[in-house]
């Protein structure tokens, strides 16, 4: 059924958008209000549409090889919802920042800098092997717990936990500049 919806949405019908939203409206709702819930529910459901909208727009960079069709729209949603919260904060920060006299090229420059280190992250993450990039993907990006994502793989906690730490180690030494990862 999933595939078929896929396609459609690829083929811009609407009735595989409609399947989508109903079929993952509540749990994107729930990861989109885990990052962003604190800044009200207008702002979390304007969130969660776009989310929709995206993988609407941009399906075509889903892979059916790299991962499966949740994991991608979960992706989409993790990513919008921070830029929704950074938005959210550099707002915030704008009020502060008049009042402390912070500059603008400061906070440019972090942002940029924050952008360009994310875009590399993901492309470490992409390039990790399974099933850590699995696991990877339910712990940070889904919010699963670890006795949730070995029950859900059927293999022990100590070996999950063992994974997400050398995953973390690798992106901790690409951030220290110490690795080219390449995967």
């Amino acid at each position: 059924m999933e595939r078929r919806m896929i396609k459609k949405i690829r083929k811009k019908d609407t009735k595989g958008l409609d399947y989508i939203i109903e079929t993952y409206n509540k749990k994107v709702y729930l990861l989109v209000y885990k990052i962003i819930g604190n800044f009200g529910k207008e702002e979390v459901e304007e969130c969660v549409s776009d989310v929709f909208y995206k993988v609407w727009e941009n399906i075509e960079e889903f892979d059916e090889k790299k991962g499966n069709f949740s994991t991608f729209i979960f992706i989409k949603a993790k990513y919008l919802a921070l830029d929704y919260k950074r938005r959210l904060e550099k707002k915030e920060l704008s009020k502060v920042d008049l009042q402390e006299n912070l500059t603008t090229k400061e906070s440019t420059e972090h942002i940029i800098l924050d952008k360009e280190n994310s875009e590399e992250i993901i492309n470490i993450i992409k390039n990790f092997k399974e099933p850590d990039k699995t696991y990877f993907y339910h712990r940070y990006f889904m919010y699963y717990k670890i006795d949730e994502i070995a029950e859900k793989f059927k293999t022990s906690r100590a070996s999950v936990e063992n994974r997400l730490y050398r995953c973390r180690i690798i992106i901790k030494e690409f951030l220290e500049g110490r690795s080219n990862y390449e995967g």
